[in-house]
């Protein structure tokens, strides 16, 4: 006698185990859908977060235009936090009033919200919420423009040598953030680039290495790691794309804080010694001289 499918052994037990077996292919298909699609969507958020912060802070005014751009910066939590936070030290700075009385009532939502308050800095050798620090200073308890310190970096360490012209040396001391370990990881794998890089692009604010990474990488994704602009820190630079993408092959030192850029570029290590050495062989460097880039090596 010849049994139908039905009437099997195996009908049976897939008939008592249909809804296991039904979540486990759902389970499957559904881990690999998300394996292959989430980063994808956590790369075009970041993009579209970096974007509209890039947009809004190009185009703020603080005397005109800062409750407009405070309500397009509400469509990104990441990009409001950031944007209240660059703004209000901006208000500070220029000690702009009724600029400072907008954000205060921004600044006190957000200091009550959960989210916040893993937004520490320290300031003055103390640790807090940057919107507890920011109140403080409009309320008249803090410094008027507080200077936010990053944490103390962890990542590996490098001394990279430059000449002056064949005839003088200059060492400065590089250490990386844990924080930032995707950009910290591509600069080290490349670091070796560095050598031979001439340093010809600066200015007051920054110095700007290129083609000292590998070159063959279009871009690398930004890190917005709410770590900030400080002097001495290692940065990215932007590409001309919109969609916060970062130049694989070029970096910046920073010489004089430069809060507007935060959230900007990823800030990936410090340096730690040397810098004023650096800032001055810069001040003194004619025309016709070039610092290079003679050596690089671990610490």
């Amino acid at each position: 006698m010849v049994l139908s499918y039905e009437e099997t052994p195996l009908s049976d037990w897939f008939k008592k185990n249909r809804i296991t077996i039904t979540l486990t292919v759902l389970v499957i298909f559904g881990g690999n859908a998300y394996l292959e699609y989430w980063p994808r969507m956590q790369a075009q958020n970041n993009a579209e977060s970096w974007s509209l912060y890039q947009t809004i802070s190009s185009e703020v005014d603080v005397t005109t235009n800062l409750s407009e751009k405070l309500a397009q910066a509400e469509r990104d939590p990441l990009t409001y936090q950031w944007f209240v936070y660059t703004t209000t030290r901006l208000a500070l700075q220029s000690k702009n009033a009724e600029a400072q009385s907008i954000l205060k009532t921004r600044l006190e939502k957000l200091a009550n919200s959960d989210d916040a308050q893993n937004w520490v800095a320290s300031s003055n050798g103390e640790t807090r919420p940057i919107a507890n620090i920011l109140l403080d200073a409009i309320n008249g308890t803090g410094i008027d423009t507080p200077r936010f310190d990053n944490p103390t970096p962890t990542g590996p360490t490098y001394v990279v040598s430059l000449m002056l012209d064949d005839t003088t040396s200059y060492d400065i001391t590089i250490s990386t953030f844990s924080e930032s370990m995707a950009t910290v990881n591509h600069f080290v794998a490349n670091i070796d680039g560095l050598v031979g890089s001439e340093i010809t692009n600066f200015n007051n604010i920054s110095l700007t290495i290129e083609n000292g990474l590998e070159e063959d990488a279009a871009a690398i994704e930004i890190e917005r790691t709410r770590l900030f602009h400080a002097e001495g820190v290692l940065c990215t630079v932007a590409t001309s794309e919109s969609d916060g993408s970062q130049k694989a092959n070029t970096l910046q030192i920073m010489l004089k804080d430069n809060f507007f850029a935060d959230g900007q570029s990823t800030v990936f290590g410090v340096v730690t010694s040397g810098l004023d050495e650096l800032k001055e062989a810069l001040a003194g460097l004619g025309n016709d001289q070039t610092l290079t880039v003679s050596a690089v090596t671990e610490a």
